[in-house]
């Protein structure tokens, strides 16, 4: 019992240090150009994690099942609150709006893509007893909140088929939610890695296929276009993400076919294999491959528009703790993970979370000596995340990412649990924060060792 009265007071202290960002809301955000902007000018990228409300994926049922509404906030309000004790610097959460909850119960389904047993009824019914009373309490804690409509769309999507009516239906009650509408701590992801869009006689338009590019490009974005439609003529103005095709992978049309609108931005998976970043079995990645592919489907969008990866992980295969299949590896050379981290940096405007579980994010214990478990093993991603996210929650991050000629800071020797970062002239002279031009820079890492190189900020 003390032992959980200590907890609770050390939570209480954090979250207090959150000052009169949890006593007044977050500040609203927008999109500017290709970057997310705060109510008071700030550009702000997003780090954070991701939750499921479903008794299976909360470790299986065994805190709470049978439609417990109570046992489910409480169990994803600890997730919060632990993750927040372990000591990571995070500022969003993707929370999964779980058909559990909207399907009827006891009819049958085959997978998260049937909406056969989509009942809106208790869809609207559980947004306001689970959805929302989540998002509040994200908000409260600090987490802007990316909502994710129920379950993943289906093998093939088409403009007026039923799953086009269901995401219509699903943002049209979400879009109208007083405590969500205009929220600008709360963004809409539209759907689920979708995987091939058909044309108006319900053929498939292969996604591989050089000649068929334009055809596809245009048939998504007319999909999307209209449930992005369907929320703005809710008047509501939140910000919303648009999922690509073959699992949220293929973004490249929309340079051609962007979304209309204000207040939009892209929401992208990344694991090894994607991107030219190898294969799902290989931990060989190179970065300038990963590089070429990355910029080659994400880029002609993300040069315009905001990019949030909403899932994305590795860690050897050994620990089973993992959705990707890969090592940290070096950043500029290989490996997936510490190239990930490097290309979101260069990219300028990526925000991205961590598709960890959370109740293993809650029992990451940053002082334990590097070993061989999935929490400590410097090649699975959780260390390098949450070392790497500490230096996103600082002011000199937050001062670089708002600066002219915005260029990021990254470890050219791999080193991502920097510690210390200092710059200095070429004349040596010591400065507070990064100067346009070619300066210096001095980097120590964890255990005591320095890498210092030269870098430009244009």
């Amino acid at each position: 019992m003390n032992n959980m009265k200590s907890k609770l007071f050390v939570l209480w202290l954090l979250l207090c240090s959150f000052g009169t960002v949890v006593a007044q809301g977050l500040p609203a955000l927008h999109v500017d150009g290709r970057f997310f902007v705060d109510e008071n000018g700030k550009r702000v990228i997003l780090h954070g994690f991701a939750q499921t409300f479903s008794p299976f994926f909360n470790e299986e049922g065994a805190y709470w099942s049978n439609y417990d509404v109570e046992g489910c906030l409480k169990y994803n309000k600890g997730i919060i609150d632990g993750i927040i004790i372990a000591g990571w610097k995070m500022n969003f959460v993707r929370q999964h709006m779980d058909p559990y909850w909207s399907n009827t119960p006891g009819k049958d389904v085959k997978g998260e893509s049937d909406i056969s047993a989509f009942s809106s009824y208790r869809f609207q019914l559980y947004l306001d007893e689970v959805f929302v009373p989540m998002a509040e309490y994200a908000i409260k804690s600090g987490l802007y909140v990316v909502m994710r409509p129920p379950g993943v769309c289906p093998e093939k999507i088409q403009k007026g088929d039923k799953y086009y009516k269901y995401l219509k239906k699903v943002w049209s009650i979400v879009s109208q939610h007083p405590k969500l509408k205009n929220n600008g701590a709360v963004i809409f992801e539209l759907a689920n890695e979708p995987v091939q869009i058909c044309d108006a006689n319900g053929n498939a338009i292969n996604n591989w296929d050089g000649g068929s590019w334009d055809k596809r490009g245009q048939l998504l974005t007319e999909f999307f276009q209209d449930v992005v439609n369907t929320i703005r003529e809710n008047e509501c103005n939140n910000i919303i993400l648009v999922p690509g095709l073959h699992y949220q992978m293929l973004y490249s049309t929309f340079e051609k076919y962007p979304i209309q609108g204000e207040n939009i931005g892209y929401a992208v998976h990344c694991y090894p294999g994607w991107y030219n970043s190898g294969y799902d079995s290989e931990v060989q990645v190179v970065y300038n491959e990963f590089k070429r592919g990355w910029n080659n489907e994400i880029m002609p969008i993300g040069r315009k528009a905001p990019i949030v990866v909403t899932e994305m992980d590795w860690a050897p295969e050994k620990y089973e703790s993992s959705w990707g299949k890969a090592i940290t590896g070096t950043a500029g050379g290989n490996g997936f993970g510490a190239n990930f981290i490097r290309i979101a940096d260069e990219s300028l405007n990526v925000s991205w979370l961590l598709f960890t579980g959370g109740h293993l994010l809650a029992k990451y214990n940053d002082a334990a000596p590097d070993g061989k478990t999935f929490l400590t093993d410097p090649e699975a991603c959780p260390r390098p995340c949450y070392r790497r996210f500490q230096y996103y929650a600082t002011q000199e991050y937050s001062d670089l990412i708002n600066s002219e000629g915005y260029l990021p800071v990254f470890s050219v020797r791999g080193q991502n649990d920097v510690v210390r970062r200092e710059y200095y002239t070429l004349s040596g002279i010591k400065l507070s924060k990064p100067c346009r031009g070619v300066c210096v820079v001095k980097e120590t890492n964890s255990s005591g060792k320095t890498s210092i190189f030269k870098i430009c900020y244009k």
